[in-house]
């Protein structure tokens, strides 16, 4: 009798991406950068959050897996982003950050004034502040992109776990 699969975990299903269709393409990073994709998630909004961010350096990788407690996605979406900034140690390396959330992209970088959020939005404007080359790009979530699929697992494993954990290598 042949084994069955067994049930996918919460995590799987919602990473779960049609692979007939094709993943939209995202902006290249440039050479020599330093790569962040950053995600929040939460379980009901507000609910139970965490937060992902996977940072290449050429062949090295760090990833973290941060959970937040009660929070909204928003909240957790620009956390991702406050956390990944900080582990940049040089910050006069060039940095491609990548992220599905426009909400995040707008209060940072487009002058889009934050109704709530907004120490961390103040907070994260003052950290972008010391870097002299940063770039945010936009990538549609769920569609397959390995480095924003891997944020929010992480993300995602946070609210499983209810624990932070970092990863290298």
């Amino acid at each position: 009798m042949p084994e069955t699969l067994p049930e996918a975990t919460p995590i799987q299903k919602i990473a779960a991406v049609d692979k007939s269709k094709p993943t939209p393409p995202i902006t290249p990073a440039r050479p020599g950068s330093i790569v962040l994709f950053t995600d929040g998630a939460c379980s009901g909004n507000p609910g139970p959050a965490g937060l992902g961010v996977l940072m290449q350096d050429g062949d090295s990788k760090r990833e973290l897996s941060g959970y937040l407690g009660m929070a909204t996605n928003n909240i957790a979406e620009l956390d991702a982003i406050r956390r990944g900034l900080k582990m940049i140690g040089d910050k006069t390396r060039p940095v491609d950050l990548y992220t599905d959330s426009n909400y995040a992209i707008g209060v940072l970088t487009k002058g889009w004034k934050a109704k709530a959020n907004t120490e961390l939005v103040e907070e994260i404007r003052d950290l972008l502040e010391d870097f002299r080359n940063i770039r945010f790009h936009w990538v549609r979530g769920h569609m397959g992109h390995d480095g924003n699929e891997r944020a929010d697992e992480l993300a995602r494993m946070a609210i499983e776990k209810r624990e932070t954990r970092e990863f290298e290598s």
